[in-house]
């Protein structure tokens, strides 16, 4: 045997530890680096996601670490919306679940931005409608949408009526 087939040998293994090495490093790095997807988000982070008020916000959001996240949410005032819901709140959006008495950031985290929002106005009230659309079948199958196109199957609506920030009614239309 020569002494350069000798080295190799020898090199083989420190290069498959340092690959193996690195390859650990990225997974264990991979949670903090940047989503990409808010399917890839972890919860709450992916209820934030759709929550946030613009398509820029929503992909610089995408690009935070995990560590970046929440001073972000803050700067946009939604954290805070986050805290001042009740814990029984926060863990029924968590859920997905939305009933009257509620308030408003609930349904929003729970099933994201509404597919259409109405609001009707009289001297004496003003209530906004939100219509939520959730997948029932397809590919998307219990997924809240913004179009019931986008569920490539069938879906059913829910209306969500609020007066002074607070869900007075939840109707499921179909």
């Amino acid at each position: 045997m020569s002494p350069r087939t000798s080295s190799r040998r020898s090199l083989r293994p420190r290069f498959q530890r340092a690959v193996a090495r690195l390859l650990l490093g990225l997974a264990f790095l991979g949670p903090l680096a940047c989503a990409m997807t808010p399917d890839r988000l972890p919860p709450p982070d992916r209820q934030f996601y759709h929550t946030l008020p613009s398509a820029e916000d929503k992909a610089k959001f995408l690009k935070l670490k995990e560590t970046e996240r929440q001073p972000f949410l803050e700067q946009k005032g939604l954290w805070a919306k986050w805290m001042e819901l009740p814990p029984e709140e926060r863990e029924a959006a968590k859920r997905g679940e939305v009933k009257a008495g509620y308030k408003e950031f609930t349904a929003l985290m729970a099933w994201g931005a509404p597919a259409d929002t109405q609001e009707s106005k009289t001297p004496e009230r003003s209530v906004r409608f939100h219509t939520f659309i959730r997948c029932t079948s397809g590919p998307r199958v219990g997924r809240w949408v913004a179009s019931n196109l986008a569920c490539d199957g069938t879906s059913s609506e829910v209306e969500v009526a609020v007066e002074n920030g607070l869900i007075t009614e939840v109707k499921y239309l179909n």
